[in-house]
């Protein structure tokens, strides 16, 4: 019985060691490999500053901007052109009705190759990564930071797509998640270390690579942390019923967390309201429609149709908490769309259209989602 213990008591351990490792090897840069990476905008007065790294060198060209307008620009050793808008960019409606399709993927954490791959096998972009599904609304449901190692390529991606969308009365809906909240923080725990050596070699924090006067960190702080399309609420995490407490509307929600991005920590924490949304049953990160977690209060059904009737909407679509596949639960009223993208070689998204719900994967392959 002892040698038994023993030997379930190494194997215990031997799993431990290979977890580590595995996380170790995701996360690491090859030392012997120059970087290249970027770019990152910065704006001033009148003009931009543009900096990324070749070779492990910092490179910085200034571009003079006057009046309004779109910027395209190349960079030497970078892949692709790069458009910048020289206006601020818009806060977005949160609400829209009579949308008759969309599409919705989640939690990417730096998995480019495989997003596309989901987009573009799924017609909503074209050979040559631009807009392809006309008035149709991508719906992004937050987390594209962290863990993997193509991050700046997934944003610059859904930045143009958004641009492009818009040309066509279609949407992008890039919604906040607890890692893009970590990121604007600075808080760096699941940050990929090339993003390390990149803001190391650029002599700055990565918070400040994020800064407001950004490219990306002006246009982070336009998008909402809620949306409604149709009778469909749209979240990273989803919404505890504490929000009835608080007589607290999604687009308060969305205002409140915007808003408060750039807060100090004590702030956040000694204000009631804003601890509750940025915290453990806010809407970034609460995981209480899953029966696995234990970090949250697990909602009841009843509480979440009173939730969701006071939102007006029969339907709730959240990511953050990792699904084998796309299943609909809680009566049909709660659809999980987080299918582990961030492995690179998982991941599924969800297709509504002309009233029908899919279970779409990479490889085109379809299959309708039966309500009870």
């Amino acid at each position: 019985m002892q040698n038994k213990r023993l030997f379930f008591l190494i194997i215990f351990l031997l799993l431990i060691v290979f977890c580590n490792t595995q996380e170790i090897q995701f996360n690491k840069v090859d030392q012997n490999t120059k970087l290249n990476e970027g770019p990152y905008v910065f704006w001033g007065d009148g003009d931009a500053t543009i900096k990324y790294i070749l070779n492990d060198n910092v490179v910085t060209q200034d571009i003079a901007v006057s009046g309004e307008g779109i910027f395209s620009f190349k960079l030497e050793g970078l892949e692709g052109n790069f458009e910048i808008a020289s206006f601020q960019p818009e806060i977005y409606p949160s609400s829209f009705s009579d949308i008759s399709k969309f599409f919705v993927i989640s939690d990417i954490h730096g998995q480019f190759d495989r997003m596309v791959e989901l987009l573009k096998n799924n017609r909503i972009i074209d050979a040559n990564l631009d807009w392809a599904w006309g008035n149709g609304h991508l719906i992004i449901l937050g987390d594209v930071f962290d863990r993997g190692d193509k991050v700046t390529e997934c944003l610059w991606l859904i930045h143009k797509l958004e641009m492009q969308a818009n040309d066509w009365s279609g949407k992008v809906h890039y919604l906040l998640g607890n890692h893009e909240i970590m990121v604007l923080q600075n808080e760096l725990q699941y940050v990929n270390e090339k993003y390390k050596k990149t803001a190391e070699l650029m002599n700055m924090s990565l918070g400040e690579i994020y800064s407001p006067n950004s490219e990306f960190g002006r246009w982070l702080r336009t998008k909402h942390t809620i949306i409604k399309l149709n009778d469909v609420l749209f979240v990273h995490a989803g919404i505890h019923p504490k929000l009835s407490y608080y007589n607290y509307n999604y687009q308060a929600v969305n205002n409140s967390i915007r808003n408060n991005i750039d807060s100090t920590k004590d702030k956040i924490k000694y204000n009631e309201l804003l601890n509750f949304l940025f915290g453990n049953d806010g809407p970034l990160w609460y995981r209480g429609y899953f029966m696995d977690t234990k970090t949250s209060h697990q909602i009841k059904q009843d509480e979440l149709l009173h939730l969701l009737g006071e939102m007006g909407v029969n339907k709730i679509v959240v990511g953050h908490t990792i699904q084998d596949f796309i299943n609909p639960f809680f009566k049909d009223n709660v659809i999980p769309v987080d299918t582990n993208i961030q492995t690179g070689n998982k991941g599924e998204a969800l297709l509504y259209e002309n009233g029908i719900y899919y279970r779409v994967k990479a490889n085109t392959d379809r299959e309708q989602l039966i309500f009870k």
